[in-house]
């Protein structure tokens, strides 16, 4: 069976990226289509390094970067071209998510030649319902009228749609999708990777930041408003003006100018610090001893599998399919939207017990999610789509 993946961005997506190097490993004709802008930055995401030169097949559409969405936008013509182009080469479709302009050519292009059984569709999340996006202001409006609208008309089109975990099945019924077209599938991990970590790695980590004696609280992900990067800044000014000995690690990429920088007092830059982008994701976790998530608009996110393998303890939103990775109190904190992240932090500082019980839970909890398992739940369902 020949399977092409669409990824909605210029960044590959960690999940498609490992999928597709498992089946080409075992032989699988694979493609990726993708929109491509030299201008996208993308120097740090492992996703793009990591896909098989030479096994997997890459169908790039040349795209125009937009910085203010941090979106490489296809050029129509040449994406209408290369949809026709896979249609004929591949057996399987597999598009991720719905609102991309990448993703909405193949699903109208399917309906009008009559393939509609060649596409999988897959969303981590249900823009609109799930979560509804903040900023910039016309987004809103935007996406309100898209949901209501356009995209119930699109999940009506594909044969088969899945999504991350459990907690999406209410949004998915709200926009209209019908019980048995939806099936579950989350995302997988590789176990091996965190938890088999090179101890010399670890020990020049903590001398480049100066690790010494401290808790480090940990967050990774895009510096961006939904991701609660000031949160993340709040909770450690207060930690710190209040003698607790920790350090927090901001990991993730601004795409720009970082203004968040602006929000650090001086004399606390040297406690509450930037990376910047980094490939080394598994040593950070090694090295900290609580991951901080405080976002609003989640999938099924893949730095809090990271953490459950590393067997760190996650302070994360109560959201999204996080719910599906973490139950209240057995393998980390869920906080809801609104509430209180600050005191689960500080008693995770206080409770070595506690961040022990979680951490075992984690790893515990965590191995459902092995490549090793999910990837047959993909198989099966390009078998018997």
């Amino acid at each position: 069976m020949k399977i092409c993946y669409i990824n909605p961005t210029n960044n590959i997506r960690r999940p498609i990226a490992e999928m597709i190097n498992i089946l080409a490993k075992e032989n699988k004709k694979v493609g990726i289509m993708y929109p491509l802008s030299d201008k996208c930055p993308t120097k740090n995401w492992i996703a793009n390094d990591a896909i098989n030169k030479e096994k997997i097949k890459k169908h790039p559409i040349k795209s125009f970067y937009i910085k203010s969405l941090r979106y490489s936008f296809p050029n129509i013509f040449s994406l209408i071209k290369k949809t026709e182009e896979i249609f004929k080469k591949y057996d399987k479709i597999h598009i991720w998510e719905y609102y991309y302009p990448i993703s909405i050519i193949p699903i109208l292009y399917a309906l009008l030649t009559n393939q509609r059984k060649k596409i999988i569709l897959t969303t981590d999340g249900f823009v609109g319902y799930s979560y509804k996006p903040k900023k910039p202001k016309w987004l809103i409006p935007a996406f309100k009228l898209y949901t209501n609208l356009f995209a119930r008309f699109l999940f009506k089109i594909p044969k088969k749609i899945t999504t991350y975990g459990n907690s999406m099945i209410p949004f998915a019924k709200k926009a209209g999708i019908s019980k048995n077209k939806l099936k579950v599938i989350s995302t997988g991990i590789h176990l091996k990777r965190f938890q088999e970590v090179n101890q010399k790695k670890l020990q020049k980590l903590k001398q480049e930041f100066n690790i010494k004696d401290e808790m480090i609280i940990l967050f990774v992900g895009m510096l961006t408003e939904r991701k609660g990067i000031k949160k993340v800044i709040k909770i450690s000014n207060r930690l710190i003006k209040e003698n607790h000995n920790i350090k927090t690690l901001i990991v993730g990429d601004s795409h720009g100018k970082n203004r968040y920088k602006n929000l650090i007092p001086k004399e606390l830059q040297s406690k509450i610090i930037f990376t910047g982008g980094r490939k080394d994701i598994t040593e950070f976790m090694k090295i900290s001893n609580i991951l901080l998530l405080p976002s609003k608009g989640e999938g099924l996110p893949g730095v809090v599998m990271e953490a459950m393998a590393s067997g760190l303890p996650v302070v994360a939103t109560n959201e999204g399919c996080t719910p599906d990775l973490i139950e209240k109190e057995e393998e980390g904190f869920l906080v809801d939207i609104g509430s209180d992240y600050y005191n689960k932090v500080k008693e995770l500082i206080n409770n070595k017990e506690l961040r022990e019980k979680f951490s075992n839970n984690s790893l515990k909890k965590i191995e459902k999610f092995s490549w090793e398992k999910v990837i047959n739940k993909y198989k099966d369902l390009y078998e018997t789509n």
